[in-house]
């Protein structure tokens, strides 16, 4: 069984962008059979599920160009969600990495500050591109290094990433107003599911919200989806970097044209969802990572007064590393200090510990007198932005002069001092 992880509280971060038109609906309505196509289409509107025809329009070689969460991301945040590394191809347009407009990939209704969607800003008539500017648009980078080259690749990148002009045939009245009601219906917002979701960690770091009950969850899961998905299956899954933003979609709003629908879930309601997500994410051990904002004084707690650690968590070359200090004693009495250093691996660090001695105070202090003796490892997992455990394993010689294993829980010693780092660090 994987370790059980806690949760942790943050603010979602946004950047205000302006939409237009109707209405916004509350969390407390139930979804409409509008929303619930909306939802669907907002997958893949070609599906017959979705309101489509399972045609493509003309022009359309590779269905990604004409999808809404192949640009906007299965959160609605573009890369400022799940799909933060989602890169253009031939195949497929991005998420607003890499070609200089990134204005409106982020329409979650944070990022909107409630403002609404109108089917006239989906449809993009007169002012998005053509459809066969997608795939059409590619033009792959030659061995030549050439600036026309590279000026037509660039180009056809940028053009491909538009949005397309649906008014031109494809999308139906229909679906771009029941994408709009779904767009602007608070309860499918990824705020009904996550607190935050911070994309400066790789995989993409999500915390559930906190009327979240992983027990529910575990029902949900057992009564709803082991007769298709076992749990090794969803866990593998989740290990993907944005794939909590892509369950939520799916486990909430169906997959079109498939037998994974709201009928077949029974209905799920965002409580559903996000009940289960946090099941998951617990049993999985993918619900918190080491990261810059747990630098600071640990500690056992009054009953090891005396001793800590001031860890500091940084870059190191561009790497993520744990920097710590342990101030301790010896068996003698003496006091010690350690310093540890490693690389953490999700909510782990595994350090190389050391032992420095042989300088002295003052104007005596010389550096050659120093020697860094290897002390053993330690190993540092940390659950939330305040809680952890550590544990301490002296090699053979170390242990010779009289130390010996030490394990117990860490809690963050904020009563003086904060580093002022938020915790997880948000993306810049």
């Amino acid at each position: 069984m994987r370790k059980t992880k806690s949760k942790i509280m943050m603010v979602i971060t946004s950047m205000p962008i302006l939409m237009l038109c109707a209405g916004t609906l509350s969390a407390q309505e139930e979804p409409s059979a509008c929303v619930e196509l909306g939802g669907l289409a907002y997958d893949n509107w070609t599906k017959v599920d979705s309101g489509g025809s399972e045609a493509l329009p003309d022009g359309v070689v590779n269905q990604d160009y004409i999808r809404c969460k192949a640009c906007h991301g299965w959160d609605h945040m573009g890369t400022d969600g799940g799909y933060v590394r989602r890169s253009r191809k031939e195949t497929r347009p991005n998420a607003g990495a890499g070609d200089g407009d990134s204005t409106s990939r982020n329409i979650s209704l944070a990022a909107r500050e409630g403002a609404p969607v109108s089917a006239d800003t989906i449809w993009h008539q007169g002012t998005g591109r053509a459809y066969s500017d997608g795939t059409g648009s590619w033009v792959a980078l030659d061995e030549t290094h050439s600036a026309a080259n590279k000026a037509a690749h660039q180009n056809g990148y940028s053009l491909g990433n538009q949005h397309p002009d649906f008014s031109t045939g494809g999308m139906t009245q229909e679906q771009a107003d029941c994408l709009a009601e779904f767009l602007n219906f608070e309860d499918a917002a990824p705020s009904a599911y996550f607190a935050n979701i911070d994309p400066s960690q790789n995989p993409v770091l999500y915390t559930i919200v906190d009327t979240a009950d992983a027990a529910a969850g575990e029902a949900f899961f057992n009564d709803t989806c082991v007769g298709c998905h076992n749990l090794q299956f969803a866990l593998d899954y989740l290990e993907g970097d944005g794939k909590f933003s892509e369950l939520s979609q799916k486990a909430r709003w169906g997959i079109p044209d498939t037998a994974m629908t709201r009928a077949n879930m029974g209905n799920p309601t965002s409580q559903n969802v996000a009940d289960m997500l946090l099941y998951l994410q617990q049993t999985g051990g993918t619900g918190f990572a080491v990261n810059p904002g747990l630098t600071g004084t640990w500690w056992n707690g009054p009953d090891r007064d005396g001793e800590g650690f001031p860890l500091q968590v940084g870059y190191a070359g561009g790497v993520l590393t744990l920097f710590g200090f342990f101030y301790t004693y010896d068996s003698a009495g003496n006091q010690a200090w350690l310093t540890a250093v490693g690389k953490p691996v999700g909510d782990t660090v595994e350090a190389d510990l050391f032992i420095t001695e042989g300088r002295v105070w003052g104007d005596g202090f010389n550096p050659a007198d120093g020697s860094t003796t290897p002390w053993g490892k330690g190993i540092f997992t940390f659950d939330s932005c305040t809680t952890g455990t550590m544990a301490l394993s002296p090699n053979d010689d170390m242990q010779l002069v009289g130390y010996t294993d030490l394990a117990y829980d860490l809690i963050r010693f904020d009563d003086f001092v904060v580093s002022g780092i938020a915790c997880p660090t948000p993306a810049n």
